[in-house]
């Protein structure tokens, strides 16, 4: 609203800036007299939504600015609505200075010729002078602010006041005049007989003395009017000031509650802070809280109902959350104590291994040497076999055994292999 009313402002070729508590929103109200309200309540509440935006966008317009806000109310007596425009016009004037009386005026027309096309029977009520002018009571025309009040009513009262002394010097006078006249009238009725001139006299005396008593009668009708309508403001200024006390005192029970509220919620924001950092809020169901002290947010609630419920909301997710994290270190944890295992497994293994490649070098060793010794020995055999003095018998069956180790590669002696893990023969 503020950039709104500041770019309209803009328009115009001012000297300085715009005032930081300056107006943004010009507020108004409509509202219906009984009948009117009936007829109106009688409308569907999609009809009655259409009059009054139909209405707070035709008084925007008349007012050369926009509309920004508007609201149905249904809590109170009688249907009203609640609108805000843009305090500064299209033309980048304030609207407290594009609206005159006759401005505001002319709104109340457009009020009824608006409402008169959503409601048949609705019309403009009376303007104060044609009120007055019919008989109205003057206090059924007040339409003033407090502060009006207070700065006219001690004004008028004084006027009238000044009116009443004036007027009761008027009566006095008057009647000082008819006591004059009547003492003629009376002196001359005492005689037995009157003169024809005296006869005359006494004539124009009882005619001056009848003008005179209705100018006392005036005079007393007039101060009589002016008494009662002193007596009248007076009764407003009472009516005022015992409005301003209950206004007062309204004020001083309204600022009560609202300082007990606020302790209230200070008290109850610095105990949810202490339970948050405790962990012990718990949401026990979709529109429900746990907590430890539920006394201390009592007093604070509505206002603190939301916080609370965000508060343990986000306690739940942080508990949630830390217990996914206690979940996946566990996880972990039991993942490193199997890789560990696994590899003491392998540890064992390989050096069950390396045992088993020592053991079969050491008896590869013994069949090396048992071959060396059978090598050696066949070759003794071998030459024991070509000595010349051996029998038929002897050579033949030393030519049968030479053939055999001949014929037999097998017999010879191989290396191990170079990965040390086995032998062959």
């Amino acid at each position: 609203m503020r950039a709104i009313c500041e770019t309209r402002r803009s328009l115009r070729d001012t000297r300085r800036k715009m005032k930081k508590d300056a107006s943004v929103a010009a507020c108004g109200i409509i509202t219906f007299g009984a009948e009117a309200a009936d007829l109106f309540e009688s409308l569907t509440p999609e009809a009655q939504d259409a009059a009054f935006l139909d209405l707070a966008e035709s008084v925007a317009d008349r007012l050369n600015t926009t509309l920004h806000g508007l609201v149905v109310h249904m809590d109170e007596t009688t249907i009203h609505a609640h609108f805000q425009l843009a305090a500064y016009n299209r033309d980048g004037l304030p609207l407290s200075q594009a609206t005159r009386p006759a401005v505001m005026s002319g709104l109340q027309d457009l009020t009824a010729q608006v409402m008169a096309r959503h409601c048949a029977g609705i019309e403009r009520g009376h303007r104060y002078g044609d009120r007055i002018a019919a008989g109205a009571d003057f206090r059924e025309t007040l339409h003033r602010t407090v502060r009006e009040l207070h700065r006219d009513l001690p004004r008028e009262l004084a006027a009238k006041q000044a009116d009443i002394a004036k007027l009761d010097a008027a009566k006095q006078e008057a009647q000082a005049r008819v006591y004059e006249m009547q003492a003629r009238v009376d002196k001359l009725t005492e005689k037995a007989e009157l003169s024809e001139k005296e006869a005359k006299r006494l004539e124009t005396y009882e005619k001056r003395l009848a003008d005179r008593v209705a100018e006392l009668e005036a005079a007393e009708q007039a101060a009589e009017f002016a008494t009662a309508e002193e007596q009248r403001l007076a009764a407003i200024a009472r009516a005022e000031a015992g409005e301003a006390e209950k206004r007062a005192a309204q004020a001083d029970e309204d600022a009560r509650r609202v300082s007990e509220k606020a302790g209230a919620l200070l008290t109850a924001t610095a105990a949810l802070t202490g339970e948050m950092a405790a962990g012990t809020l718990r949401r026990t169901g979709p529109n429900s809280v746990r907590t430890a002290n539920p006394a201390v947010y009592r007093p604070a609630m509505p206002d603190i109902a939301s916080m609370l419920g965000a508060a343990t909301d986000a306690a739940e997710a942080r508990r949630r959350e830390e217990a996914a994290a206690e979940t996946a270190r566990r996880q972990r944890l039991e993942d490193e104590a199997k890789a560990e295992a696994a590899r003491t497994e392998a540890a064992a293994l390989l050096a069950d291994a390396r045992r088993e490649r020592d053991e079969a070098g050491k008896v590869w060793e013994e069949v090396r040497r048992l071959r060396a010794k059978l090598t050696k020995a066949l070759g003794l055999v071998s030459g024991w076999l070509k000595s010349p003095n051996l029998t038929r018998e002897a050579r033949r069956r030393g030519e049968a055994l030479q053939k055999v180790i001949d014929e037999d590669q097998d017999l010879t002696p191989a290396k191990p292999n170079d990965s040390g893990e086995g032998f062959a023969m």
